[in-house]
């Protein structure tokens, strides 16, 4: 520098720190002492030199004397600054003697001041981001100790307050003595470039969030076949450590990605630039995976997901969906695929066969399966609907549907959703006529047997009252009157009391017995009438005391309020001694037994109350059916067990008169059976 002209000594070095700053070739002439004392004019061009790894090495200045040829016209102090202007470089001088500084006009600017600004070192260090000077004078003293040159990045504020970043390059210059004297600086705006690697490390920040977030496992290798990036899903999946798969080859660090259909698979993504999507199989780990493999220009992009649990319910469904074929296709029972509105998309053979319907018929939506059901059975069909709306599934139900030529087909009918919320499913349905026959066969012979044990039960019992009858004149008669006599005629009363109570039982059985058969085949006939319900309670109660005179049977009720229905007299009657029938069998003889009745204007609640005891919660939803015994003995040595009818009637007989049953009991303290009868007059069908 010594040896430079004094006034080409700036131009010199502007021309270097240019180079340095834009990392492009500068050219300058310049006036060099020899060491004769001449000057000779010398085109100076410096070229920077990067390293392997992006960063400056050096600066190579390059040398030709022009004193020999025609000199060429030399820049001017003003065209020098006007290159300068134009790459927005500013230039300072700073004499560390006197602290003065020399700015160029580019320089104020890119430090906030005017170009008509005088600035002083102090305004400088006020323009500069308050928690930025530390690092300034940081690499200061760096750049004094290491006699090396100054280069530091901070932000500064404008008077707006807006904050700019600028990037600072300067180099010492030394007195004889090795002090330093002034400082010689470049200074350029660098805010867009940082603004750029802020956005670039938010976007990078985001995406490694997103990346962390998602279920799926995700990594990213290198051209090189190296992981640059993993999840912590994929570190899971990997069954490895970050820092154990970062920076390492693919194949090395996880065998799995060793298998030739992995490597195939990988390899064909990079040649064809094209994802790939594949499901394989991982030995190693003994499971399935699914990948998604995106190509770029800088490596491979994975989702990697687990899908071993899918593959087990696939593979179990396929199994399920094939054995469900087999059954099906063995005609068993009829099966067919429909929907609620009545569309059929698949029917088996055994279906078929009980409507007489082809394939083709049934599934050209032209016959539905809803209409195939007879009017009858279109309540409980609709019932069964709207029970598989509401669960998915619905209980085996009846139903009577219209073969094609005609005939009437009983089934039985089950439907499951093959789908959650749908409205598509599946039907089992099976043909019950045979079944039906034999319950008919039943009811009939029932009925027969019924008639025919009523009539000689009838003869039984006249023959035994004329007998009574017989009895009691021969006990009036003088010769009569001795002790023996009388015993013996005492003894055949009680003999033939008890033969008529029998009697009277297996009647009960036997008309049971009738009106099951009747309600089979609908035809319970009811013969309504307006009567006081009061009075009938107290009638049917006084005959059923003269029967059982050992037990306490208690009315709470009034006789002089009378309460008039409209209904069949003697069927009520029945209802009523069948649960006080029932209460004395089951009930403690000691304890009474209470029937009531209660009046709320719009029906008429009727009560039979014993203390017996009680029913378990099984017990009170089982006995309304038919045929259902108690496993409780009765109390009663008169009253041998039931057919488990008498309750079934009853319901049947209140169901008529549009009443309800029921019952309410405690275990250990007793039962309360009741049924209700409308005010209001109903027809009864």
């Amino acid at each position: 520098m010594e040896s430079i002209h004094p006034q080409d000594r700036a131009k010199n070095q502007a021309a270097f720190l240019q180079s340095l700053i834009t990392q492009h070739a500068t050219e300058i002439e310049c006036r060099l002492k020899r060491h004769d004392g001449v000057y000779r004019l010398l085109r100076l061009r410096y070229i920077p030199v990067k390293k392997a790894n992006g960063d400056m090495a050096q600066v190579i200045a390059c040398g030709h004397d022009m004193s020999e040829k025609p000199r060429q016209q030399q820049l001017s102090e003003e065209q020098t600054q006007l290159a300068m202007g134009t790459a927005k470089i500013g230039l300072w001088n700073w004499d560390m003697r006197t602290n003065e500084l020399i700015l160029t006009d580019q320089c104020k600017a890119l430090f906030g001041f005017l170009p008509r600004d005088t600035v002083s070192y102090e305004q400088l260090l006020a323009a500069i981001y308050p928690n930025d000077l530390d690092q300034r004078d940081q690499a200061i003293q760096e750049s004094l100790r290491a006699g090396s040159e100054y280069s530091v990045d901070y932000r500064t504020i404008y008077p707006d307050q807006t904050v700019h970043w600028l990037t600072v390059r300067g180099r010492w210059l030394y007195d004889e003595q090795g002090f330093p004297t002034h400082m010689i600086a470049a200074v350029m705006d660098i805010t867009s470039i940082k603004q750029a690697e802020t956005q670039h490390a938010e976007t990078t920040s985001k995406l490694a969030s997103i990346l962390e977030s998602i279920s799926d496992a995700f990594f990213m290798i290198d051209n090189q076949w190296r992981y640059i990036y993993v999840n912590s899903q994929a570190e899971k999946l990997l069954e490895k450590k970050i820092t154990e798969l970062l920076g390492q080859h693919i194949e090395q660090a996880t065998p799995a990605f060793a298998d030739p259909f992995f490597h195939r698979k990988f390899q064909k993504a990079v040649s064809t630039q094209q994802a790939q999507h594949f499901e394989a199989f991982s030995v190693p780990q003994k499971k399935w995976f699914e990948l998604h493999v995106y190509p770029s220009s800088e490596g491979l992009s994975v989702y990697y997901q687990d899908i071993t649990e899918r593959k087990r319910v696939d593979r179990a469904l396929r199994e399920s969906e094939m054995k469900f074929r087999r059954f099906v296709e063995s005609n068993i029972v009829g099966v067919l695929v429909a929907d609620i509105y009545g569309n059929i998309y698949e029917a088996n053979q055994a279906y078929l066969l009980m409507t007489g319907y082809s394939t083709e018929e049934l599934t050209s939506q032209e016959i539905q399966w809803t209409s195939l059901t007879i009017q009858d059975s279109l309540p409980r069909q609709a019932q069964a609907i709207e029970e598989f709306l509401a669960t998915g599934v619905s209980k085996p139900f009846e139903l009577t549907i219209r073969h094609k030529d005609g005939k009437l087909v009983p089934i039985m009918m089950a439907i499951a959703q093959l789908k959650s919320s749908s409205t598509l499913s599946v039907a089992i349905v099976m043909d019950i006529s045979a079944r039906k026959e034999v319950e008919q066969q039943k009811d009939v012979f029932l009925s027969i047997a019924s008639h025919e044990l009523r009539t000689p039960l009838t003869v039984i019992k006249g023959t035994l009252q004329l007998i009574q009858r017989r009895m009691k004149r021969m006990a009036a008669l003088p010769e009569s009157k001795n002790p023996a006599m009388e015993t013996v005629q005492h003894k055949n009363a009680e003999d033939l009391a008890h033969a008529l109570r029998q009697i009277d039982a297996q009647a009960r059985l036997v008309n049971d017995l009738l009106d099951v058969s009747r309600i089979t085949v609908d035809k319970l006939e009811l013969t309504n009438q307006r009567f006081d319900l009061v009075k009938l309670i107290y009638e049917t109660v006084e005959d059923l005391r003269a029967t059982t005179p050992g037990r306490t049977l208690k009315l709470l009720m009034s006789p002089k309020k009378k309460t008039f229905v409209h209904a069949d007299p003697d069927r009520i009657a029945q209802v009523i001694s069948n649960y006080v029938t029932n209460a004395i069998k089951y009930s403690d003889p000691e304890r009474p037994i209470r029937i009531g009745l209660h009046n709320n204007g719009e029906c008429v609640r009727v009560w039979v109350q014993d203390k017996g005891p009680g029913l378990t919660e099984e017990a009170q939803a089982q006995i309304w059916k038919r045929f259902y015994q108690l496993k409780e003995t009765s109390t009663s040595s008169d009253n041998k067990q039931g057919l488990g009818l008498g309750l079934y009637i009853c319901q049947t007989i209140i169901q008529r008169h549009h009443g309800e049953v029921g019952v309410d009991s405690v275990l250990g303290k007793g039962s309360t059976f009741w049924f209700t009868l409308p005010l209001k007059v109903r027809k009864t069908p």
